[in-house]
Order: C-alpha cells, then sequence, then structure tokens
C-alpha cells in the first residue's frame, strides 16, 4: 500500500506554523489538490481510494493514475493557466444599444405617448406607454388584460434586474422628452413665422381676368361649316 503523503510543515503569512498537503495550505487547495487530498485520506483510512471519491474525480474530468490525480485530455490546458491568467479580470460586456421611437399623442387621462424600443439593432418592443402621476413620468410595460391580475392587465415583456429597468425606462423618458422639445419649437417656429399675405379683392379680379383672356387665347378658333353648294 502506498504512503499517504508526508506531513509537512511551513509559515504562513501571519507567522504562525502550519501543516500543508503538498507544500500547500488548504485555502491555497485548487480543485485537483481537493481531489487528491480526499484520495490521500481515503488511503490512510482503509487503505483505498473510495468509490465516492473516485466519481468525483472522474465527474471533475480527472483519472487517477499510480497513485495520483491525473487531469484527462483538454483539462490539461485548464490547468496549465498561469496565475496571471486565472487572476486576469473578465472582460466586460459591451453597453446593450437602445433605440427609442417615441409617438406623443394628445393626452388621454394619465396616457401621453407610446414608445417602441429596438435592442442591439436585433430585437423590437412595442407599445411601452409613458404616464403621467402625481410623482411624474414614469413607463408602462406592454401588456394584456388578464382578469387574474390585481390590475386587471399582465405585462408580456418586463426586465429582470433593477439595473437594466433604470436604464431601460430612463432611455424611454429621454426620448419622450426630446421629442416633446421639438414639438414645441415647431410651434414656436410657426407662431413666430409671418402670415402670407392675402390679395386685394381687386388684385383678385385682375388676375382672374387675365387667366380667362389666356386661357381664351390658347383655345383654337372653330371652324364654320361650309356653305351647301347650290343646285
Amino acid at each position: 500500500m502506498p504512503r499517504a503523503a508526508p506531513l509537512r510543515y511551513k509559515m504562513d503569512k501571519n507567522g504562525e506554523m502550519r501543516p500543508t498537503f503538498n507544500g500547500k495550505f488548504p485555502e491555497e487547495f485548487n480543485e485537483r489538490d481537493i481531489l487528491a487530498f480526499a484520495a490521500d485520506t481515503d488511503l490512510l483510512l482503509t487503505g483505498k481510494v473510495s468509490k465516492e471519491t473516485l466519481a468525483a474525480i472522474h465527474a471533475a474530468g480527472y483519472d487517477y493514475q499510480g497513485w495520483a490525480v491525473i487531469p484527462r485530455p483538454g483539462k490539461e490546458e485548464i490547468n496549465n493557466m498561469t496565475e496571471q491568467e486565472m487572476k486576469a479580470p473578465a472582460q466586460e460586456a459591451a453597453p446593450m444599444k437602445l433605440d427609442v421611437s417615441v409617438r406623443a399623442i394628445q393626452p388621454m387621462g394619465n396616457l401621453l405617448g407610446f414608445a417602441s424600443v429596438k435592442f442591439n439593432d436585433c430585437f423590437v418592443v412595442e407599445d411601452f406607454k409613458i404616464l403621467q402621476s402625481d410623482k411624474g413620468l414614469y413607463v408602462g410595460m406592454p401588456s394584456k388584460p388578464d382578469k387574474s391580475s390585481r390590475t386587471g392587465y399582465r405585462d408580456t415583456v418586463k426586465p429582470i434586474t433593477k439595473e437594466f429597468r433604470e436604464e431601460l425606462h430612463g432611455a424611454i423618458l429621454e426620448a419622450y422628452q426630446q421629442e416633446i422639445e421639438k414639438l414645441q419649437a415647431r410651434i414656436a417656429a410657426a407662431r413666430q413665422a409671418p402670415p402670407p399675405e392675402k390679395a386685394s379683392i381687386k388684385g383678385q379680379l385682375e388676375a382672374r381676368t387675365k387667366k380667362a383672356a389666356k386661357e381664351n387665347a390658347a383655345r383654337a378658333p372653330k371652324e364654320k361649316p361650309a356653305k351647301a353648294a347650290e343646285r
């Protein structure tokens, strides 16, 4: 029977001498170290590796050969990663692109408009509602009637996280505010524009007379019928 790994000691960062397994403290164990420690403990207690430990070794992608935990092909690539690679921060996902289209309407109760949102140029959700309350504007999600709901409606789509809900609602309300500002600018420009000049009645009559004369001149004169030859 192979001997268990010899008990070694080394000083930790606090200056205390502590036992190690293959030169590592328990808090430094990786997956392979944990499995090897379990197998070594089985050997120490019973003289053989238990079925449960072997099953765990195999499930993790290792084999137990020559009294050692050996990674299977493909598993070696993960185990050979440098410590720097293991600690490297994961790349952050690119922020989701939100393109919001808003349609402002004449207020109907607390309903002020509708919005549609295109997500990353590949998916569109319509029928968001811009609503007014005593606390200000807020967004209503697309919904359908549901008698079992307390409000009589049930949302058909909804954000999962609080952070994305705030981002989505903020983008819709910002687009609505921009649309209102555009409408207000167009109304102000129309009010400032001078009204079109109206021609006097005399001028209108003269214009119609000239137009009629021009139309008559453009018409071809009708040919008079030839007189019948005298018999």
